[in-house]
């Protein structure tokens, strides 16, 4: 009852966010490889805005208990494609699989010791989206190798703060200008930055921090409308090189162009 009255906490219903079928474990399991995911992505994406080339293949880091891929697909195996389409990408994987109706199969092509090996999983219906259950990780050969501590933390709404912090660490000087700024939003191979869970929360506990500037996935603005921090600047980006820019124009005092969400 008290979240329910406090503006910066949200109720949900539980199997909302755990479904049924899964583990205190699994959960965990599941959140570990997306943060891992997204330090390896969000290191690509800050290697590649330096000029690197920056290759990578999608490995398959877990298969959920459970879920459609269950005995055909394996961790470890680098996938391929899925329905022909190349998987480029985690992102290219899932819209793939998305472009599916729950229930229909789903042509999946991998590498697994040596050979390639096409299964077909059925898509669940996961909150109204097809998938096929695995957690996927990109293996990136990264020219200078990164490595980050985040404790216990998981899941990957961090990747664009990682990608920014890597860019600023592998640049000279201090790319924020030793302004205050805090942001959430998770990096895909290509640059783009997706919107996260619990951003009401978040706006919250980065004001409460000192945080003067957020910087905010673009499809994440409307859940933030009446939800604003008095003193907490909203800066709306899409891409790396937009909270990039941001970031710059903050540390250069030149924040009259910055992007707001609109209200």
């Amino acid at each position: 009852l008290g979240a329910a009255l406090d503006d910066s906490r949200d109720v949900y219903p539980q199997a909302g966010i755990f479904p049924p079928s899964s583990t205190r474990e699994s959960v965990q399991q599941e959140n570990a490889a997306e943060m891992e995911g997204s330090q390896q992505t969000a290191a690509a994406v800050a290697e590649r805005a330096l000029g690197h080339d920056v290759p990578v293949s999608v490995l398959v880091a877990q298969v959920l208990k459970g879920s459609p891929s269950e005995g055909l697909i394996e961790a470890d195996d680098v996938l391929v494609s899925v329905d022909g389409t190349p998987a480029s990408s985690p992102e290219a994987v899932r819209t793939a699989v998305r472009a599916h109706k729950p229930g229909d199969e789903v042509s999946v092509t991998v590498r697994r010791a040596g050979s390639e090996v096409t299964v077909a999983p059925r898509a669940a219906d996961t909150r109204g989206v097809a998938t096929i259950g695995v957690v996927m990780s990109g293996r990136y050969q990264l020219p200078i190798p990164v490595t980050i501590h985040a404790g216990a933390v998981g899941g990957p709404s961090a990747g664009l703060m990682f990608s920014l912090g890597i860019y600023d660490v592998l640049t000279d000087g201090n790319l924020t200008g030793g302004a205050s700024i805090a942001g959430t939003g998770t990096i895909a191979d290509d640059g783009a930055v997706g919107p996260i869970g619990g951003i009401r929360q978040k706006v919250v506990g980065a004001r409460e921090a000192g945080a003067a500037w957020f910087l905010t996935p673009a499809d994440n603005c409307a859940d933030l409308k009446g939800h604003v921090p008095a003193g907490l600047h909203l800066v709306k980006v899409a891409t790396f090189s937009d909270a990039k820019q941001a970031v710059e124009s903050i540390a250069a005092g030149s924040t009259d162009t910055l992007s707001s969400c609109g209200f």
